[in-house]
C-alpha cells in the first residue's frame, strides 16, 4: 500500500541544515532533490516513515556534533509535531513499515596521515552499512575527526600518490555538483555504493577532504560483518588519538 505523504514549508537555512545530515539518512537528499520554491520558502514532500528517519538523524546529529544546538532543536521539534499530525489522517487500512535491509555492516580503521601528534597514531575505526554511499561515509569519517562536513572531498585508490589525474581510481563531489573533476574518468559519490567500491578486505584508499586545507586520511578496509539487531550505523568502534582542529584561532 502506498505509504501516506505531508507536504510543509521550511526556510533555506532549515534545508542546509537538512543537507549536512544527507551522510546519516540518504531519503533526505531525495527529499530536497524534489523540493519547490515557493516565495522564501522551500516546500519538502516527505512520507511518515522518512519524516521519522529525519527525526532520528537529527537526534543523533545533535548527540555527535558539537556544534551549537538551538537551530537543531528548533528544526527537530518543528518536524516532530508535523509528524505527530500522522495518527489524524485517515488511511484505509493501515501501512506496514519495512525493515529496512542495511546490509552487511562494513569496518574501516581512518588514520590521519599529514598531521602525526608527537608521533602517536589519530585513528578512528568506524562501523557502517555497506549499502551507504560514500557521500555519507565521508560524512561520517569528517564527524568522527569533530570536522565541519563543509567542503568538497574525493576518494583516490593509491594512498600513497598525490591525489592527481594519475590516479586510476578517483570518486569525486566535483562530478556531483556540476564542477570539473580532477581527471575525466572520476566517479560521483553521492550514487556509488560503499560495498561496490571496497570489494576486497585489505584494500586501502586516500579519502581527501578540503582541497584548501589538503586534510589526508588512510581508509582501510578492515572486514565485513552482519548487522547486530537493533544496532545504529554509522558508528564509531574506537578512537586513538586527539585529532587537531580543522579550525584553530588566528594568531595575534
Amino acid at each position: 500500500m502506498e505509504q501516506s505523504t505531508i507536504s510543509f514549508l521550511l526556510t533555506k537555512e532549515e534545508c542546509d541544515l537538512l543537507e549536512r545530515i544527507i551522510y546519516l539518512e540518504p531519503g533526505i537528499d531525495e527529499v530536497l532533490d524534489k523540493a519547490t520554491r515557493e516565495d522564501d520558502w522551500v516546500r519538502l514532500k516527505f512520507t511518515y516513515d522518512d519524516l521519522k528517519d529525519c527525526l532520528e538523524a537529527i537526534s543523533f546529529e545533535m548527540i555527535q556534533s558539537g556544534s551549537p544546538k538551538v537551530k537543531w532543536m528548533t528544526l527537530y521539534e518543528k518536524l516532530e509535531r508535523y509528524s505527530k499530525l500522522r495518527q489524524h489522517v485517515v488511511q484505509q487500512g493501515r501501512t506496514s513499515r519495512k525493515k529496512k535491509n542495511v546490509g552487511n555492516v562494513y569496518v574501516f580503521d581512518v588514520q590521519m596521515i599529514q598531521f602525526p601528534s608527537k608521533g602517536k597514531k589519530i585513528i578512528r575505526t568506524i562501523a557502517i552499512s555497506g549499502k551507504k554511499s560514500l557521500y555519507q561515509f565521508a560524512g561520517t569519517i569528517v564527524r568522527s575527526f569533530d570536522f565541519f562536513f563543509d567542503h568538497c572531498f574525493a576518494f583516490y585508490g593509491d594512498v600513497n600518490k598525490h591525489p592527481i589525474s594519475a590516479q586510476k581510481e578517483i570518486y569525486e563531489l566535483f562530478v556531483d555538483v556540476g564542477e570539473e573533476p580532477t581527471a575525466p574518468h572520476a566517479k560521483g559519490v553521492k550514487k556509488t555504493k560503499i560495498e561496490k567500491v571496497f570489494t576486497t578486505i585489505g584494500k586501502v584508499m586516500l579519502f581527501m577532504f578540503d582541497y584548501g586545507d589538503d586534510w589526508r586520511f588512510s581508509v582501510a578496509f578492515k572486514g565485513i560483518r552482519p548487522a547486530l539487531d537493533g544496532e545504529r550505523l554509522p558508528k564509531i568502534l574506537n578512537s586513538m588519538g586527539k585529532a587537531p582542529m580543522q579550525y584553530p584561532p588566528c594568531k595575534q
